[in-house]
């Protein structure tokens, strides 16, 4: 597997499950039929796909290519915008699959970047929540679910940290060790979500007011972007000690930086609740392989095995049933029924005020 960095609704269905309990009887056997042989197609590809940083299993990569002689090349983005640009000016075109969020996926979908691929027939898709199939629509194969919050090291902090204001205001153990995102969305939105606002407001004044909060925080950062990109490259000599992120982050911050302290929380205010989901460009016809791998990626038992190994709360249905109770009830990564409540899903802003909320970020960096 090569890797190259860019710069760069868990609720059950009540449906019949029969036939997957039939495969649960069989589900070491599968384990060894993955791992334990391969069987190579002389059309064998390399895949190129496109997503976040340490979001997909090695050891799953390693188990596909071993099975089906497919090779996977990933590709990194560490933020919206950059993500955005990159389709915008067709950049995309250049990826078998793309992993990004519901919103970005139905956006580009329906402006022809992405192709219709539900209506391809592939295996095991079908295991996969109702609600992250309606999320990801017709351009999204559902992937990942979860929560945007702030992550800190519980052995620094002395005060609770339960609040946006708790990063947009750092407490003096966090003065220049936090770490802020440099995205469109995300950073200001958590600065409305502070003061008890829309996320998606689009009114000139909350925005301003957002704006300020934001301006203040600067002087406090060790830098803007993406925490996981950042402790990956600095290993255990980061200086992070607090900062915005994914559920899904904690597993890769621990295990990069070596500190075992790191906690996620979702502030009181509440959230942002996102559905990843794999797409296609529609400049391409899907090939073989790449529907070999999204078969095998939503197999119950890769799927379990590849959530597990990352730390992210899985869309698919079937690997729940078989992953392990630790997992299951990770409050950090599976978000509580009072959680969900307190969350605002994902939404296209109009491009007119992508473009405000482009210009106040970028406009923050500068204050660096």
């Amino acid at each position: 597997m090569e890797t190259f960095h860019i710069k760069p609704l868990w609720i059950f269905r009540n449906y019949n499950f029969s036939l997957f309990k039939r495969f649960l009887s069989v589900k070491t056997l599968l384990v060894v039929l993955f791992f334990g042989f391969s069987v190579i197609p002389l059309d064998a590809k390399e895949i190129k796909i496109l997503t976040w940083e340490d979001y997909l299993s090695e050891s799953v990569i390693k188990a596909f290519t071993k099975k089906t002689g497919h090779t996977i090349k990933l590709y990194y983005y560490d933020s919206g915008p950059e993500l955005n640009a990159m389709l915008t000016n067709g950049q995309g075109s250049q990826f078998d699959l793309l992993l990004a969020d519901n919103a970005v996926t139905g956006h580009y979908g329906k402006k022809g970047v992405f192709q219709s691929i539900t209506s391809i027939p592939i295996d095991n898709v079908q295991y996969n929540s109702l609600q992250s199939q309606q999320a990801c629509g017709q351009y999204g194969i559902p992937y990942a679910q979860g929560t945007m919050g702030i992550i800190y090291r519980s052995s620094i902090s002395t005060t609770v940290i339960d609040s946006w204001k708790n990063l947009l205001s750092p407490s003096k153990e966090h003065v220049g060790t936090a770490m802020m995102f440099k995205d469109d969305i995300d950073t200001i939105a958590i600065a409305l979500l502070a003061q008890g606002l829309d996320p998606f407001s689009v009114d000139q004044d909350e925005l301003k007011s957002a704006y300020l909060l934001l301006s203040a925080q600067t002087k406090d950062l060790l830098r803007y972007g993406y925490s996981v990109s950042y402790v990956l490259r600095q290993g255990k000599s980061s200086q992070l000690t607090l900062a915005s992120g994914y559920s899904d982050d904690l597993k890769t911050i621990k295990r990069a930086s070596g500190q075992t302290d790191w906690k996620y929380v979702v502030p009181k205010e509440g959230t942002l609740f996102f559905v990843d989901c794999f797409t296609a460009p529609s400049s391409s016809v899907v090939k073989e392989g790449t529907k070999a791998f999204l078969a095998f990626i939503n197999d119950p038992v890769m799927a379990a095995k590849n959530a597990q190994d990352i730390g992210f709360y899985t869309t698919n249905e079937a690997a729940l049933l078989i992953s392990s109770d630790d997992y299951k009830n990770d409050r950090e990564i599976a978000p509580s029924a009072q959680t969900v409540k307190r969350s605002y899903n994902y939404k296209r802003l109009p491009e007119s005020d992508v473009i405000i909320r482009n210009k106040m970020v970028t406009l923050l960096q500068t204050k660096e």
